[in-house]
């Protein structure tokens, strides 16, 4: 039997023009208000993911589902997945902060509305104040079709920088240390997912 390989993925520097990741991080941190903690399923669980999350990234929504949208085939080719056709972008603004984590999980295993489709890559966009003030917060990437944790890719998440991989595939956020405790000390994160129709729209 082959060695087992973490699951696909690619990191996309740059992703938002300077201006665009400034004003970002400006207005993640003038909204800091808005934020409630995270929650997994149906309620909100610590033990397996601690954060405070936003669901409405209000200005920069339809830029960001828009730019992620015109470059998602090429990210699809460069880790030879299967090409789809987007059915809509889901997103959310997620601020790790002295003990937040996320554990292993697939963004699969959540369920959407009647909207007939499912998340089919996941992104995940990097900011913060500089100068950083945090440590940890790592993606760490599992193989397809086994619950072995000793192998894994490890991505550091770095300013301005786009994580991309199937959401099928297993991954964590590792636990960050925040000395300081400042919400603006924060790890910040775009999440992203692409959809994909799997069945007609429920009325």
């Amino acid at each position: 039997m082959p060695p087992a390989i973490p699951a696909p993925h690619i990191t996309v520097p740059d992703f938002l023009p300077k201006e665009e990741h400034a004003r970002l991080l400006a207005w993640t941190l003038e909204n800091q208000d808005l934020f409630v903690p995270a929650r997994v399923f149906t309620g909100v669980d610590e033990d397996r993911r601690r954060a405070l999350v936003l669901s409405d990234i209000g200005p920069f929504k339809m830029p960001f589902a828009a730019a992620a949208a015109k470059q998602y085939k090429s990210w699809v080719a460069q880790m030879g997945l299967p090409p789809f056709d987007v059915s809509g972008v889901e997103l959310e603004l997620a601020a790790h902060n002295d003990g937040a984590h996320f554990h292993r999980h697939l963004d699969t295993q959540t369920v959407m509305g009647g909207d007939g489709s499912h998340r089919a890559l996941s992104a995940v966009y990097y900011f913060y104040r500089e100068p950083k003030r945090f440590t940890g917060g790592q993606l760490r990437i599992y193989p397809q079709g086994t619950a072995d944790g000793s192998v894994f890719a490890t991505v550091e998440p770095t300013q301005n920088t786009l994580a991309v991989f199937p959401s099928w595939a297993a991954h964590q956020v590792m636990r960050v240390e925040c000395p300081s405790q400042d919400f603006a000390d924060s790890r910040f994160a775009v999440n992203c997912w692409l959809h994909v129709r799997t069945r007609l729209k429920t009325a």
